[in-house]
């Protein structure tokens, strides 16, 4: 059975993949990627579909950015339907914009470290993000199945190959995109943190460019392959990943302290 299109629409590239089920194995039918030229997104993904020439004409996209919010929140037991209804009342004190501009949608995880309460994944969109969003598949003639973000796509992705089965693991799942990144922490199938980065591949490609005096396309270049200026490259670029290693052990602190796990 062929599924949905999966297409990862970055700051830098757009990424597609086309996916096949045999018994309950999943194979790689396409897989292509294209450059953003410059603001024109229309017509990168129409030259990524002209490329790969999927099959699928339906698809799974995902949201990232400073439009788009990922919360966990605790609310009293409820049954599915009330707590959509609750969450539009309360999700104005969790999202930074007017919640009638937001698109608002939320999952029951587990109980509360107390046992009084559920936990809440909650996720807000700006409306006019997830409409743009919509039109540029529209133009390229696919249809849009989901809509999800970033992060919990990647945790969606880990959870299918198996890879948190064991509820006792803790794991961190980290997505590093050009400009932003973000990860996940989790405990067996269930998150439990979610943290967006201002930091991205760019950050990497600009110090090599200030540091060395390239252009951004030599810079670029030298970030995929750097060859013999291996060591070159690596003492260069060690101030900027220091930092965001430790946002990263930041992040790790306060998820230990918070939950009492490690």
């Amino acid at each position: 059975m062929i599924r949905p299109l999966g297409i990862d629409i970055g700051s830098s590239s757009i990424k597609l993949i086309e996916l096949q089920e045999k018994k309950g194995k999943l194979e790689i039918l396409k897989c292509a990627i294209n450059p953003v030229s410059g603001e024109d997104i229309k017509t990168s993904l129409k030259d990524l579909l002209a490329l790969s020439k999927p099959s699928a004409r339906r698809v799974n996209v995902s949201l990232s950015g400073p439009s788009v919010i990922v919360r966990y929140i605790e609310m009293p037991p409820m049954k599915k339907e009330e707590l959509r209804s609750a969450i539009k009342f309360e999700g104005g004190k969790y999202i930074p914009f007017d919640i009638n501009e937001a698109i608002l949608d939320c999952a029951i995880l587990d109980k509360s470290p107390s046992g009084n309460a559920n936990r809440i994944l909650l996720v807000a969109a700006r409306k006019d993000r997830v409409k743009a969003c919509i039109e540029i598949f529209k133009e390229a003639g696919l249809d849009i199945a989901n809509i999800d973000v970033d992060t919990v796509a990647v945790l969606n992705a880990f959870q299918r190959l198996g890879l948190g089965a064991k509820q006792e693991n803790i794991y961190a799942m980290i997505n590093i995109g050009a400009r932003f990144s973000n990860m996940n922490i989790a405990a067996g199938a269930y998150p439990y943190f979610t943290r967006d980065l201002l930091w991205g591949g760019l950050d990497i490609t600009t110090r090599i460019k200030e540091s060395l005096g390239l252009n951004p396309g030599e810079a670029e270049a030298l970030k995929r392959n750097p060859g013999e200026r291996n060591a070159e490259v690596a003492a260069v670029l060690m101030p900027t990943l220091e930092k965001f290693i430790s946002e990263i052990r930041m992040s790790f602190d306060y998820f230990e302290t918070q939950f009492g796990k490690n």
